[in-house]
């Protein structure tokens, strides 16, 4: 009897040059991969190497701004960019998990409802009854209740990974063949990080699963093949081991500040969310040249503090100062030379950028604030680019044409462009593959050192706050559980 040969991948791109729409640089320059049935197929590479975009595609799918410009995709032998295709396999065949979850859940519907219309959308002629019950067995999948309380909660009811949970449970409604997931646990604290990797270990026995990821642990654990893609094209095929780059070293340490009057000091900040106490009675201080770390657990209070550092969310009690001036509560009775003092670098890198306007318009837009234009302003935009890594020719680019690493990168150009005193980084690092997240730490350790700024860091990541900070606050329900040199927290936490 003839051999039949090797089974079909169930998911394959061929020769794939996908580009902007207005010309430039392909994102994506002849990248190929398969995907066979119930295997896990990682994709790794720096931020802006094509990894999201390529295995976007298998969805038919390209964000805006781009465009498909050769190349060939198949799902189980179907075009997934035809009408058609896209109706058959999207959901039913292959289904999508980004990493903001906030964009796979209707803020204004119940998450048992979520679910439920998944189902019965991916499941015809399944009705009511049915539905309820595979929506309850879908949220025990993910470990999570299926009481009537649970079914009625809002996705802002329930905490960052509850729901990544179940925006899983959506994305495994109706049993797809093909998962694609995206920095699944990027921005998680490494508590939330670990029991989502243990979810992800049992999800990976059910389907074939194509992994984009800067976690090079949840990469080895899970991956049977590993991808890696330096400038839009895939540089090495293979297993996890042999193919993942190593971590990139740790640079010098930047001398400790000597201490002097504070830059930036808060006293007895309290803070709520409604009529729901978020912060109770946090106190520092932060000099010029000095690193603090705010770390503490998901809902913990650390990126409240750092909004109503910068006046974005009202303090209910407590004052700031900086250097020595009181500041407002509200950036908007704020002067104009303590907002530009102030500076808030997002974790949403998506949200602080306006989708309409160019690289260049946003960091010439910064600029006018300190009243730099014409020549000038396109010379520093220039060198805002280049010190965050970014060419020249990405001034040219809106938002939606950039990879998450790269609308972050921009995010802190246009910060910079203000001249900030005090730079208040919200998890800066939490979309980033790990050598563009050294990079950028280094470039704020830089900056501090050369120009004398106060930061303060809010992250959950331990490498970043033992690459950077000179101090440890750590939150824990709102309150200061603990402050201390890096020297000491770490190493003997009393919490």
């Amino acid at each position: 009897m003839a051999d039949p040969g090797p089974a079909p991948a169930l998911g394959s791109v061929r020769e794939l040059v996908v580009a902007p729409l207005r010309g430039g640089a392909p994102v994506v320059d002849g990248a190929s991969l398969t995907v066979g049935r119930g295997e896990v197929l990682g994709i790794a590479g720096r931020s802006g190497s094509g990894k999201t975009t390529t295995a976007l595609t298998l969805l038919g799918h390209v964000r805006p701004g781009l465009v498909r410009r050769g190349g060939e995709v198949r799902v189980e032998g179907t075009d997934p960019f035809t009408r058609t295709g896209a109706r058959e396999l999207r959901g039913r065949v292959v289904s999508f998990l980004g990493q903001d979850p906030a964009a796979a859940l209707n803020p204004r519907h119940r998450l048992g409802a979520q679910i439920a219309e998944s189902v019965r959308l991916r499941c015809p002629g399944i009705g009511r009854a049915g539905a309820a019950a595979e929506t309850a067995r879908l949220l025990a999948s993910v470990s999570l209740p299926a009481d009537r309380d649970f079914l009625r909660r809002l996705p802002a009811q329930v905490s960052g990974g509850q729901a990544r949970r179940v925006a899983l449970a959506v994305a495994l409604a109706g049993g797809p063949g093909l998962l694609v997931l995206d920095e699944p646990t990027a921005g998680l604290d490494s508590v939330v990080a670990d029991s989502v990797r243990e979810l992800l270990a049992e999800v990976v026995q059910r389907c074939a699963v194509v992994l984009v990821s800067h976690d090079t642990r949840l990469v080895g654990a899970l991956a049977d093949r590993t991808l890696v893609m330096r400038g839009g094209k895939v540089v090495a095929d293979g297993a996890p081991a042999a193919v993942l780059a190593a971590s990139p070293p740790r640079p010098p340490a930047v001398p400790a500040p000597v201490r002097a009057a504070p830059l930036l000091t808060a006293e007895g900040v309290s803070a709520a969310h409604g009529r729901s106490p978020v912060l109770h009675d946090v106190s520092f201080e932060l000099g010029a040249g000095e690193c603090l770390a705010l770390v503490g657990p998901s809902g913990s209070g650390k990126s409240t503090l750092a909004r109503v550092v910068t006046g974005l969310h009202p303090s209910a009690a407590g004052t700031l100062t900086l250097a020595g001036s009181p500041l407002a509560p509200r950036v908007g009775r704020r002067t104009p030379a303590q907002r530009r003092a102030v500076q808030l670098v997002a974790q949403d890198s998506v949200g602080a950028l306006n989708p309409r306007e160019t690289v260049g318009a946003a960091l010439g837009r910064a600029l006018r604030l300190r009243g730099v234009r014409g020549p000038e302003a396109s010379a520093q935009t220039s060198t805002l680019l280049d010190r965050v890594h970014l060419p020249a020719a990405m001034r040219e680019r809106r938002p939606g044409e950039l990879s998450g690493g790269e609308r972050q990168r921009v995010n802190l150009a246009r910060v910079l462009a203000a001249g900030p005193e005090v730079l208040v980084c919200d998890e800066v690092t939490s979309a980033l593959d790990p050598e563009i997240g050294a990079a950028v730490v280094d470039l704020v350790d830089e900056l501090r050192r050369d120009a004398g700024l106060g930061v303060l860091l809010v992250t959950h990541d331990l490498g970043v706050v033992a690459r950077s900070a000179d101090r440890v606050l750590v939150l824990d329900d709102g309150r200061v559980a603990e402050e201390g040199p890096l020297t000491r927290v770490p190493a003997a936490p009393r919490q």
